[in-house]
């Protein structure tokens, strides 16, 4: 029994010591960064400067990997099926607190761990200023909407996402509430189609409209915020939500990255370390500067993640089923 429990010391002792050497040696091979969105995107532009970070502070080539099928469920189990070795990290964002609960999803957010936000974004709602309906401002809209109900139609993120919930709650609180949901991969598809005449609203980043209101070919109706995006030229000038007299409790949006659970916690630092000195680089600095939407906000504190996860999984769990975006 002795020499059994003796064995059984060192085979743990051997376990423990491993982890540390395996994130001495970390990354030992090149890395992948699963980007939840389509190319042409503002946040798959964030998605390479993040690869090229990453690349620069540990020394391997790290490939950006698109992947945004069914709602996000094609990169969850991609990422699922990788091991839990830091060397696959997925993009992720405050709309995954909707997507776990969508009824195709075979994966809960128990198979993964947040590594961290690390920063917050801004959208706005416009049009095509040449449009059959005539809308040029917010007022326009919610006259045009509630003389034709259920004839416009809207275009924004993924079913369940925080975009889509951003979407609903305006509507509502527009007094709109029977406008036509049309759902993209990303924001450069919503963009395109406005552009194109294809789409009568969008929702988007700022920085995703911007060449189009530089254009003249967009009109920006109101920015879905607080308070205005002075740091914009093409938005600064915009109503916010508040302004135009709408009350509710907007959904932000965060980005950030999620790692397989088990991936070692030494390697989970070590991601983290790197993380923070790429934001200070000069190229995040001038992603930031260009980015007017975006506010730089890391958080990597896991027990506070996995909280901030359960907690607000929930309640947009009950806005979803409220909204009969799924059922109770």
């Amino acid at each position: 029994m002795s020499r059994m429990i003796k064995a059984l010391g060192v085979v743990a002792l051997a376990l423990a010591c491993s982890v540390p050497a395996m994130a001495q040696k970390f990354p030992s091979k090149p890395m992948e960064l699963i980007c939840t969105t389509k190319p042409g995107s503002s946040v798959a532009f964030w998605c390479q400067v993040l690869a090229n970070g990453f690349s620069e502070q540990l020394g391997v080539p790290v490939q950006v990997v698109f992947k945004s099928g069914g709602s996000q469920h094609e990169p969850v189990v991609y990422m699922a099926n990788k091991p839990a070795d830091g060397h696959t990290v997925m993009h992720v964002s405050a709309s995954f607190y909707g997507y776990f609960h969508l009824p195709h999803y075979t994966k809960s957010y128990d198979d993964f761990q947040l590594l961290a936000q690390v920063e917050k974004h801004v959208y706005g709602v416009a049009v095509r200023c040449e449009n059959k309906w005539g809308i040029k401002t917010y007022e326009d809209l919610v006259k045009v909407a509630k003389k034709n109900p259920g004839k416009l139609a809207m275009g924004s993120n993924k079913i369940g996402s925080t975009h889509h919930r951003q979407q609903l709650a305006f509507l509502r609180a527009a007094g709109i509430p029977e406008v036509r949901f049309v759902p993209y991969g990303g924001d450069g598809d919503v963009v395109k189609d406005v552009v194109g005449n294809h789409l009568d609203i969008g929702h988007a980043s700022p920085r995703t409209w911007r060449a189009h209101i530089e254009a003249g070919t967009v009109c920006p109706l109101v920015m879905l915020t607080e308070t205005r995006l002075t740091r914009d030229p093409q938005w600064k000038n915009v109503r916010t939500a508040r302004e135009v007299g709408l009350k509710f409790d907007i959904p932000y949006q965060w980005q950030g990255l999620m790692v397989k659970r088990g991936t070692p916690e030494p390697i989970m630092d070590r991601l983290i370390e790197a993380l923070n000195k790429m934001t200070q680089s000069k190229e995040y600095q001038d992603y930031l500067a260009n980015g007017t939407h975006i506010l730089l906000d890391i958080k990597s504190d896991r027990k506070w993640l996995n909280e901030d996860m359960k907690t607000n999984q929930a309640n947009v769990k009950d806005f979803m089923i409220e909204y009969k975006i799924i059922k109770k």
